[in-house]
């Protein structure tokens, strides 16, 4: 909830139009080619992932074993996973 807060927020500050269109919420999207607001899989993926990861540690007060345990892989995995993803 709080995330979503965050992002309307963020959008809204920043919108330059006044009605919001999903490229205001999810600007890491970028514009595509492809169709409005349509991400190729590997990019939702990540995000997801992301998202997870920051809720887990956010969760857990940083500590990576516990969020390790929370998110079901292994150190080795998850720290790969933050060096990937940012």
């Amino acid at each position: 909830m709080r995330e979503l807060r965050n992002r309307v927020e963020r959008a809204v500050a920043l919108a330059r139009a006044p009605v919001l269109s999903a490229a205001d919420l999810f600007p890491e999207r970028g514009a595509r080619e492809d169709g409005p607001g349509f991400a190729r899989l590997a990019e939702v993926r990540e995000a997801a992932e992301r998202r997870q990861i920051l809720r887990a540690l956010e969760e857990t007060g940083g500590r990576m074993a516990e969020a390790t345990r929370l998110l079901g892989v292994s150190r080795s995995t998850l720290w790969e996973k933050m060096q990937r993803l940012g």
